[in-house]
């Protein structure tokens, strides 16, 4: 239905701007109500006419390619503006004949959004979460197919999934060093270079010192601060189910109440989270080495 509008209203726009570029005299003289804007003036004319074809062509690419729909809501917001100037003026009792205005200004102007907009579900938020995660790939250098697979196969279940990127960096009381060393731990655990990388990028990213990011990759708990240390250890802990992992809880409870607690699991399990999809999916081939500002880290997988 909207591929059959679309395709309809590019015709006639794109019909309509050539002539008001092409033969613009002929054009001025026969479409009625023209007249009373004032004297023919062919540069305006052709201006009005070149807009009025890219409008069309815009409508032309949704209704050839329905993934093309933001070209055509392009076009249609030309013709929306168009007829809203058009709608003011009937308002206003400037309008020559309100009817005609309404029928061949306004009304197109309705159908070229409606048109133009897609017909799917999930299709205008597959395109932004699309744009999103290229330009997530494109910031961090991460390999995003994996999520764009779901994305094209199951996009309930994407936008539904992406509900936890909220949780991702959620932090009240906690600092930052402690946070991303749960996270970084959280990665290493479940083996993913790539994944370990992105961690890596954001923490420093946040502002988390070079030294403290080693210290962590390396489980090296004496070049930590005190705060990477407790959220090393009690990620690390969680992740073994070691015995001192009540003890580890207890040290962060301490330090920064329930909440802390609250925050650093929330950290680990995202860390985990997205390298356990990624091997579920299929999509855990690539090994990388872990790179901190240009250097190389060596990383040696801790036992489960």
């Amino acid at each position: 239905m909207r591929r059959s509008l679309a395709a309809i209203l590019a015709l006639l726009n794109v019909a309509n701007g050539l002539w008001m570029l092409f033969a613009g005299p002929a054009w001025y003289a026969t479409v009625p109500g023209v007249t009373h804007t004032g004297p023919f003036n062919p540069h305006f004319v052709q201006d009005i006419g070149a807009a009025f074809l890219v409008a069309g062509l815009g409508l032309a690419a949704r209704a050839w390619q329905p993934a093309l729909w933001p070209a055509g809501v392009t076009g249609a917001a030309f013709l929306a503006a168009h007829g809203l100037i058009h709608l003011a003026d009937i308002f206003k009792g400037h309008a020559e004949s309100p009817v005609r205005d309404l029928a061949v200004v306004v009304v197109p102007a309705i159908a070229a959004l409606y048109a133009s907009l897609p017909n799917k579900e999930f299709a205008m938020r597959k395109w932004f979460a699309r744009r999103y995660l290229a330009s997530y790939r494109n910031r961090y250098n991460y390999d995003t197919s994996y999520m764009e697979m779901v994305l094209d196969d199951a996009p309930d279940a994407f936008f539904k999934f992406a509900k936890i990127f909220g949780i991702a960096n959620y932090r009240k009381v906690v600092p930052v060093d402690a946070l991303f060393a749960a996270k970084i731990t959280g990665a290493m655990h479940e083996d993913c270079g790539p994944c370990t990388q992105l961690v890596v990028d954001m923490a420093l990213e946040a502002g988390v010192a070079n030294d403290q990011i080693e210290a962590v990759l390396k489980g090296k708990c004496a070049a930590m601060n005190d705060a990477a240390t407790l959220g090393y250890r009690f990620a690390k802990a969680v992740c073994q189910r070691s015995p001192a992992e009540d003890e580890a809880r207890e040290a962060v409870r301490a330090e920064w109440g329930n909440q802390g607690v609250i925050e650093l699991s929330f950290a680990l399990q995202v860390g985990r989270l997205f390298p356990m999809v990624k091997a579920g999916l299929g999509y855990a081939k690539e090994c990388r080495r872990v790179v901190v500002e240009g250097r190389n880290v060596d990383v040696i997988k801790q036992a489960a």
